[in-house]
């Protein structure tokens, strides 16, 4: 049992397959989620849906007063702290990194129907308000929850007296480094991205 492996190793044996599969996860639940809001959801709704997202990112420090450089610095505390958890809370053995993930895939939807509402295209807002960070963003978190869940499979098969090819302390430390040296730097870029480009583009 290896009480040690690298990044590459890492991402090759317990990242990559849970990666790709909560990428097609986000998809089908982002487009899901669109359909199910947009047939549910009333116009006369929306306003109170708007509310609550305005008070939910006043919480965080957002608003449309805050400055870029600020409006920066909060969006890659927050999404630093969801990339986090998605990772941490995978060594409670309750597919919690999958929670994650499905919730952020269906903000997107909300946001695509409150756009389709407005009478804006759904396409335009996501090609140019959401893929330029979303990129960086989204892959970040994604690796977050692929971590946390190469976690919750370790801890499972132990659970279940099945043999594992790594122990949980080296699984767990490669985690740190790959979220050190891969998913921050990706946030931060995301972060820059989404509060100096993403208000140009939007213009």
């Amino acid at each position: 049992m290896k009480t040690s492996i690298s990044l590459r190793e890492a991402w090759n044996n317990h990242y990559r397959k849970d990666f790709f599969r909560l990428l097609v996860l986000f998809i089908v639940t982002s487009i899901a989620s669109y359909f199910i809001f947009r047939s549910f959801v009333t116009s006369e709704q929306i306003e109170e849906i708007l509310t609550q997202i305005g008070d939910m990112f006043e919480s965080r420090g957002l608003t449309f007063d805050t400055s870029a450089f600020d409006t920066m610095i909060a969006l890659f505390v927050n999404n630093t702290r969801v990339a986090l958890l998605a990772f941490l809370l995978g060594m409670i053995p309750l597919f919690i990194p999958y929670v994650f993930i499905v919730v952020n895939a269906a903000i997107i939807g909300l946001v695509a129907m409150i756009v389709d509402f407005a009478g804006e295209s759904v396409m335009k807002v996501i090609a140019l308000g959401i893929l330029p960070h979303g990129i960086t963003e989204i892959s970040a978190i994604l690796l977050g929850a692929a971590m946390g869940l190469s976690l919750n499979r370790h801890i499972w098969h132990r659970m279940r007296g099945k043999e594992t090819d790594v122990t949980l302390k080296a699984l767990f430390f490669v985690g740190v480094k790959m979220f050190l040296f891969i998913v921050v730097p990706l946030l931060a870029i995301s972060a820059v991205i989404e509060a100096y480009v993403t208000p140009l583009l939007l213009q």
